[in-house]
This record gives C-alpha cells, structure tokens and sequence, in this order.
C-alpha cells in the first residue's frame, strides 16, 4: 500500500474514533493519580487513626447490614494509615456498583453512594467499558486496534528520510493555521509514536487478556488465576480476620490490599503485597474455603511461570506505575498528546474534507458557465 494510501486509511479512522480516542486518553490521565485525587476531592475518606483499628470482621458486617440488598465483592485496604477501608458491592436487583468507605479504627460509614457519587471510579468505568458493560469494552478494543494501526502508519507517511529528518520535527509556526497544525500535528504525533504504540498494544492486550493467555500458552506457560468454587452447605462461614491471620502466617510481613469474594461468599482471596517481584502492583493472592477455612489456591507474583508473570506486566505497563511518578507524570503527558492528535486530527479532516467539497463545487460551476 502506498502512502498516500496509508495516509487515508489514516485519517479516516482517526476521525471515525476522534471523540472517543479523547475520552480515552483525558479519562486515562486522571486514572493515573486517582489514589491522590480521591484524597483531595473526598476528604472523608482521610480519617485521624487510633490506638487499634477494629476486626475486618466487624467492618464488613456493617457494610453488609447497611446494604442487605447487595454483594459485597470485594475491600480495598490502603496503604496510608490515615485512609478508609473501601468496599464494592453489587446490588442483586440490578448489578449496580455500590462503594462504602468504612473507618477501621472506629468501624464507621463515612461514604456511601453508587457510581454517581464517585467521580474517579465513574471516570474508571468509562475508560474501561464507556458505562455499557462487556459491548463497551469491545469498543475500547476495538478503538485500541484503531490508535494501534495510527501509531504505526502515522510515523510512516510522516518519514521524510534520513537527511531531512530534522525538517521532518519542524513546526511553521509563522503559516496559515492548516498548514502551521498539520505541521504541529505531524511533528508531535512522529515525536510521541512509541509511547502510543505502548498505550495501544497494553489497552488491547488488558480488554482480550483472556483469549491472550490462551495464544501464549500455546508458546509458553501462561497460568492464569484461581477461580475455585465451593458449594453452599449451609454453614456459618469463618470470620475474614482468621483468614487474614492465615495468609500472613503463610506469608509474614506483606501489607493486607484487599480481599475478594466469589462463589457466594464462600471463597474469600486474601491479596498482600508480594515482596517476591519488582512489579509495582504485584501480589501474593491466596484462596480460602470460607467455610472451613482450608486454602483452595494460590497466585504469587514472582513464583508465576514467565508467560503469567508477562501478562501481569501489562497492568503495570499501560498504568505507568513500574517506574514510578516518572513514568506516571510521562503516562499523563501521553494522554494529554493523545487528545490533542485526534482533537487537531479531526479537525484537519474536516477541514481538507470542507476544501475538496468547495474544489469540486467551484469546478462544477465553472463547467456550467
């Protein structure tokens, strides 16, 4: 295919996908310091810690009393001492996700609400599934798929060969707006293409990592995580704090991040801080029976075979958090070159489509004359 040909495959697909590669990259530049910004704008969740903080037990028995129509699925425990105890639910009725912070030193409800009420974790549906649930991730995909072939063609038609390659950064910025914005546009887009091309490959990889795994696997070992099942006998289930007691007694030292529940209730994962691995987000997940308290699996990052520890890297990579606040702030600044290629994309579409129409009319009425 030659150029001229990539380049229009090029801007139609990025005028098609323009509103929502801006959605995705403004959403995702949020995301990346959600934790710092859930602390600003809901400054309930900061609490004064005390002398013990209350059992995990008793927490989520007052989260459950509160909300008896819902599931609770899983709690998030923050690293700062100073921060709630976030739980997720689901309502039964209509799978609608509820979030209660719960102060663990005084076992009290300081939030509540659904996703209306959360402004970061609203902003992280939308950069996940656009608000419409598995069809939404599709889209995102697929939108993936779309920056994916941009990132690479772009850099392509932009190539001006290596003796002017230093013409090829130049921005006119003493042009005419259309040409001093292709110019702006080619430039920053050439300069950021690797970084794009990162965000794309990791997005697309995170919405299908399942049918990934499974490709992998057939090259390497690529385990994925315990899903075990545990029917309901009708028994009282063991309180989480003893389970907690057991992971760190397996494991000493790591700090508790969260704890999900699957099967009913009757299995609860207990995650800790892997010190096993150099991965930011890494974890020690160990699976319980929650009615007779015996361990049913395990998935330790750092003793995963390579193709499941790759995989787990994906997470690390498309969040900026394997190099830290570096590559974070980095991550942002991609976001925001991100909205501005397909905002001033967009608008060079339209403004080239606008001249070929005006060409073609001017044409057509100088033959009738």
């Amino acid at each position: 295919m030659s150029k001229q040909s990539l380049l229009k495959v090029h801007r139609w697909i990025g005028g098609i996908l323009a509103i929502l590669l801006v959605v995705q990259a403004l959403s995702g530049t949020v995301l990346v310091f959600r934790d710092e910004i859930e602390r600003i704008i809901h400054p309930a969740l900061i609490v004064q810690p005390g002398p013990v903080r209350q059992p995990v037990q008793a927490l989520l028995d007052t989260v459950r009393a509160r909300h008896p129509e819902a599931v609770v699925q899983r709690a998030e425990f923050a690293r700062a001492d100073d921060q709630t105890v976030l739980f997720k639910l689901k309502r039964k009725a209509d799978d609608a996700l509820l979030l209660v912070a719960v102060d663990p030193y005084r076992n009290v409800i300081v939030r509540d609400g659904g996703l209306g009420s959360w402004p970061t974790e609203w902003i992280f549906a939308v950069h996940e599934h656009l608000l419409i649930g598995p069809v939404g991730e599709t889209v995102v995909g697929i939108e993936g798929l779309g920056l994916l072939f941009m990132a690479i063609t772009g850099p392509i038609v932009w190539w001006p060969g290596r003796r002017r390659l230093r013409q090829g950064f130049k921005v006119r910025l003493d042009a005419k707006p259309d040409p001093k914005w292709r110019s702006l546009h080619r430039a920053v887009g050439a300069g950021a293409a690797v970084f794009l091309l990162l965000s794309a490959v990791t997005g697309v990889l995170m919405v299908w990592k399942e049918p990934f795994r499974d490709a992998l696997g057939t090259v390497t070992r690529a385990d994925g995580k315990p899903a075990p099942k545990v029917p309901d006998h009708k028994v009282p289930l063991v309180a989480v704090d003893r389970l907690i007691s057991q992971a760190h007694a397996a494991y000493p030292g790591p700090l508790l991040r969260q704890l999900r529940f699957s099967s009913g209730g009757r299995v609860v994962a207990v995650y800790l801080d892997s010190d096993r691995t150099m991965r930011a987000d890494g974890t020690i997940q160990l699976y319980y029976n929650a009615e007779s308290g015996t361990a049913v699996g395990r998935y330790v990052s750092g003793e995963m075979p390579a193709g499941s520890e790759f995989i787990d890297w994906i997470y690390t990579v498309h969040t900026g958090l394997w190099g830290g606040v570096l590559t974070r702030t980095l991550l942002v600044l991609t976001g925001f070159v991100l909205a501005g290629l397909a905002g001033s994309g967009a608008w060079l579409w339209y403004v080239r489509a606008r001249r070929v129409r005006e060409n073609r009319a001017a044409r057509a009425a100088a033959a009738v004359q």
